[in-house]
């Protein structure tokens, strides 16, 4: 067990010193209320450097570490909610390297180097747990009320951005200062989607042949797959160039992809997030077999994405009409 601990701090003291040297070495990108490419360019997570998140998680890790390797405590729910953590943390870093794939963000490999020790740390706080999956089950309430956090920044965040979408529109094109609330919005989603996931494989692992035998839970899965990819296109390819989107008569023709692309992707969000929220709470829905509401998941996002292209058409109508 102490070897577990001494591993973990090792780990945790190295990722604290990664994360400093990350944060004094980043390009001083000041964030500009109205240039959303200087959040993303700076790596800022709801205006903060990622590198402090890390910084902090490291160094909470490091004490809490400390003290139980000096102190000999055995507290099982303390290692659960660490190791949950460290899943959390594993997944913004993960969303942070995707990020610099992007033409705005640069990759940076001590990205990579606090991910791998970050999984070294998780690894190892979950092997000296005992009795895992009774602690999962005990925690059954608190990773309960995690997850429907999540699901509320997720889906509040899902309407409210495609909300803003076509009122920024209103005046055909989204400006700078539009632009970054969506960035921030987006950034929200992201949050409410790592808490989903990570609550989401502990309550998995509380009882796995019972949820791999229920139908609505397997369909809740296939629409939260389209929920990542989905934010995957907005967060890599749509964020990155919002001012892009113009409606404007002398725009008409410019990054017409980009606009088919972005309307369908908000008309999928929407439909994607609401269903997973449906497929949650409405147990009547175990009554039906998985075919059974696939085929309507489907219909309805077919239908989203027509009516979404639809819109595009008609506002562009409605700029040549009034020029």
């Amino acid at each position: 067990m102490q070897l577990y601990y001494i591993i973990i701090l090792i780990c945790s003291f190295a990722g604290l010193g990664l994360a400093f040297y990350g944060y004094k070495k980043r390009d001083r990108v000041e964030v500009k209320e109205d240039d959303p490419r200087d959040h993303i360019k700076g790596m800022y997570f709801l205006k903060i450097p990622y590198e402090k998140i890390i910084i902090g998680f490291f160094a909470f890790t490091a004490l809490v570490y400390t003290v139980k390797l000096f102190v000999q405590a055995f507290i099982n729910h303390l290692d659960l909610a660490m190791f949950m953590i460290s899943m959390a943390i594993v997944l913004l870093l993960i969303y942070k390297i995707l990020m610099s794939f992007t033409e705005v963000a640069q990759f940076k490999w001590n990205s990579v180097g606090m991910l791998a020790l970050n999984g070294v740390i998780s690894f190892f706080i979950y092997q000296q747990m005992s009795g895992v999956i009774e602690l999962f089950q005990e925690a059954r309430e608190y990773t309960l009320t995690v997850h429907l956090l999540g699901m509320v920044l997720g889906l509040g965040g899902t309407t409210i951005i495609d909300i803003m979408i076509f009122h920024f529109l209103r005046n055909f094109k989204i400006n700078a200062q539009e632009a970054v609330i969506m960035h921030i919005i987006s950034q929200i989603i992201i949050i409410g989607l790592i808490l989903l996931i990570v609550s989401g494989v502990a309550l998995f692992l509380t009882d796995i042949e019972g949820y791999l035998a229920n139908d609505r839970f397997m369909m809740k899965m296939t629409v939260m797959i389209v929920v990542i990819l989905n934010g995957g296109a907005l967060n890599l390819y749509i964020t990155p160039a919002l001012e892009e989107i113009s409606l404007l008569k002398k725009d008409l023709q410019k990054n017409n992809t980009l606009k088919k692309v972005s309307f369908a992707v908000g008309a999928i969000s929407m439909v994607s997030w609401y269903s997973a929220f449906f497929f949650a709470m409405i147990k009547d829905l175990s009554y039906f077999s998985y075919v059974a509401l696939l085929i309507p998941y489907i219909l309805f996002l077919g239908l989203a994405v027509g009516i979404s292209q639809i819109a595009k058409k008609q506002m562009e109508k409605k700029v040549l009409d009034q020029s």
